[in-house]
């Protein structure tokens, strides 16, 4: 299989107030597209991630603030999804994969979250494929916004290259640890984006990993509430050169940031479209 997309209703249903509307309506647009007509690639619903794992990763006092949040259950659903999206490349059932999400991870630490996130999605998973045996990710975060809490858990681990694509201004280059920041400052647009983006990517070609993650949020488009100011074209030319970086090593896509229906409806399909080699369509 090209390519597992994992989907669950409640992402649309019982997902963030700011993030659920996107949901169903890019669902139902990547339906129609016919991108998943074939046996190449596939919809599985997701389920819960294991809360040992989750707990093995976040603080005690973390998991009580979370024990009755409203959110808790579509958070560990989400979760549940990025890991099924990795187990699934891991093991050689899918080449590629797309997960949808009810929230957002790259802002949950290890003892606190912000911005939609409640439990860290990723660094959860990465967890889960070290106990299959994987140890070397990189992560490359799109998201206008920092993704702070992914780099409270990797920050000093140098087996994660972790590179932040954000809004704001400051640079950290750190080949000591592989931590990657570009800040490429509110606004920007497509061409400044996708050259940064060239840039890390060119750091990270002697980075021997084993698996890729995409934290994409689609916010950055000039229509969504992020710091970018991307236009549509941006999405497949960015997915095809990670693509081409990664090359036949696993990646996996992670639905992050976005509140606004027509960019959803479009940029993801798009993604996915590139992901299963079918770009342009």
């Amino acid at each position: 299989m090209q390519v597992a997309i994992i989907y669950h209703e409640d992402f649309g249903k019982k997902g963030f107030s700011v993030l659920k509307e996107r949901i169903q309506p890019s669902f139902e647009k990547l339906m129609e597209s016919g991108l998943v007509d074939g046996e190449d690639v596939q919809v599985f619903r997701a389920k819960p991630a294991p809360i040992e794992l989750v707990e093995e990763c976040h603080t005690a006092s973390h998991m009580l603030n979370m024990k009755n949040d409203p959110y808790r259950e579509v958070a560990m659903l989400s979760v549940g999804s990025v890991m099924m999206a990795a187990e699934m490349v891991a093991t050689g059932q899918a080449k590629r994969a797309f997960a949808y999400t009810g929230t957002a991870g790259h802002h949950a630490s290890r003892g606190s979250c912000w911005g939609f996130c409640y439990f860290n999605d990723v660094a959860i998973t990465i967890r889960r494929l070290r106990q299959m045996g994987l140890e070397r990710f990189l992560i490359v975060d799109v998201d206008p916004h920092f993704g702070d809490g992914t780099r409270d858990f990797f920050k000093d681990d140098a087996d994660v290259f972790h590179i932040n694509l954000h809004s704001g201004s400051d640079e950290v280059l750190d080949t000591e640890k592989n931590n990657y920041d570009f800040g490429i400052t509110f606004g920007a647009k497509n061409e400044r984006f996708l050259a940064a983006l060239k840039s890390a990517l060119d750091l990270a070609r002697d980075f021997d990993f084993q698996m890729a993650f995409l934290i994409f949020g689609h916010d950055s488009h000039q229509d969504d509430y992020g710091g970018f100011d991307l236009t549509f074209e941006a999405y497949p030319r960015m997915a095809q050169m990670i693509l081409d970086a990664v090359g036949d090593r696993g990646i996996v896509v992670v639905l992050s940031g976005g509140s606004c229906v027509h960019v959803a409806e479009r940029v993801i399909p798009d993604v996915i479209s590139v992901l299963a080699g079918r770009w342009p369509a």
